[in-house]
C-alpha cells in the first residue's frame, strides 16, 4: 500500500569503533536509550518503529512536525547526556507500506532519508524541503538552507535543510569537485568564555581560507582524509588566551603547527586577525606541497 509518510532514519556516530573498544558497555547503552528515549518519545511524538539497523532506527510518523520535535528532542537528550552522538535524516513523500509482518518500508522517500541521514553532521538534523515546510515558525528557525544537494542514487538534486552544516565527505553525497578542500574541524575551546571566540574563529576561518579560486574551504566535523585538514582550540592562561592550530596534509601528514595569544579581555575583537594571520600561513604551507596533492 503507497500513502504519505515522513520516514525518519537515525545513526550512531562511531558505532564500529564504540562496539570495538567496549562492546558489553556499548550494547548497554544501547538497551538505555532505547528504554529511557526511544519508548518514551514515539509514544509521545506517535511515531511507529519499523526496524532497529542495529546501529540506528528506521522510524515513520504520520507529522513532519513531530518527526522534528523527535528528532531534535533525542539530540538534546544524547548531547546532554554526552554517551554517543547521532545524526538524524527525515525526508516527506509516498511511501510503500509491507503490512508484513514484520512491517517494513521501501520508496525513494525511505532512500533519501537514508541519505540526508549519511550527509548530516554529528548530532545534526538534516531534513529536505518538503518536511522543512510543514514546520512552524519555531521550529524551522533552527535549520540552515543548505542548497540542493546531489544525494548518491537520487536522480533529482534534493534541497537540504540541517541544524547545523552537512558532511560533504560523506558517501551518501555525489562529489563533483573538481579542486582540492582545506577541511576546518570547528576550533574547540577549553572553558565557556571562550566559546563564543571560537565559534567567530572558525567562520572567520573559512571566509579567509574560500577566498582563493584554486580551492575550497569547508568547516567539517569528520573532515575527509581526502582534504587538507586544520584543528585547532583556545585556551585561556591567566588573563590571556591562547590558539593552537595543526594543518595536515590529504592522508594525515602535519605540515605546520602555530600559536598566538592575547588578552582575555579583548577577546571579542580577536577572531578576524587571527583568522587573516593563520589563514596566510597555511596558504603558504600548502603552497609549498600543492603540486604533490592534486
Amino acid at each position: 500500500m503507497r500513502s504519505l509518510g515522513v520516514i525518519f532514519l537515525a545513526d550512531i556516530v562511531g558505532y564500529s569503533k564504540m562496539m570495538a573498544q567496549d562492546e558489553p558497555g556499548t550494547l548497554a547503552k544501547l538497551r538505555e536509550f532505547a528504554r529511557d528515549v526511544i519508548g518514551p518519545s514515539l509514544k509521545k511524538h506517535q511515531g511507529t518503529m519499523i526496524k532497529s539497523l542495529g546501529d540506528g532506527w528506521l522510524i515513520e510518523f504520520n507529522s513532519a512536525t513531530t518527526a522534528v520535535s523527535c528528532a531534535q528532542e533525542w539530540q538534546s537528550i544524547t548531547k546532554k547526556e554526552g554517551k554517543m552522538s547521532l545524526r538524524v535524516g527525515i525526508h516527506l513523500g509516498d511511501v510503500e507500506h509491507e503490512e508484513g509482518p514484520p512491517p517494513d518500508v521501501y520508496g525513494d522517500t525511505v532512500n533519501i532519508a537514508a541519505r540526508l541521514e549519511s550527509i548530516a553532521e554529528t548530532g545534526d538534523v538534516a531534513i529536505s524541503t518538503s518536511t522543512y515546510l510543514c514546520l512552524d515558525q519555531n521550529q524551522a528557525a533552527s535549520f540552515n538552507n543548505c542548497g540542493k544537494q546531489t544525494l548518491k542514487n537520487i536522480a533529482t538534486p534534493v534541497e537540504v535543510w540541517s541544524t547545523g552544516r552537512l558532511n560533504v565527505g560523506s558517501k551518501g553525497m555525489t562529489q563533483d569537485r573538481d579542486k582540492p578542500a582545506i577541511s576546518i574541524k570547528p576550533i574547540s575551546g577549553s572553558s565557556s568564555n571562550v566559546a563564543a571566540f571560537c565559534d567567530e574563529l572558525t567562520n572567520d576561518l573559512e571566509s579567509y581560507l574560500g577566498k582563493k579560486d584554486w580551492i575550497d574551504s569547508l568547516v567539517q566535523k569528520n573532515p575527509s582524509d581526502d582534504d587538507y585538514q586544520i584543528t585547532g582550540s583556545v585556551s585561556p592562561n591567566g588573563p590571556n588566551f591562547e590558539v593552537d592550530m595543526v594543518l595536515k596534509a590529504p592522508g594525515g601528514k602535519t605540515l605546520w603547527s602555530g600559536s598566538t595569544a592575547g588578552s582575555l579581555r579583548q577577546i571579542s575583537q580577536f577572531s578576524d586577525t587571527v583568522a587573516d594571520q593563520f589563514s596566510a600561513k597555511i596558504f603558504l604551507e600548502i603552497m609549498k606541497v600543492r603540486d604533490k596533492y592534486t
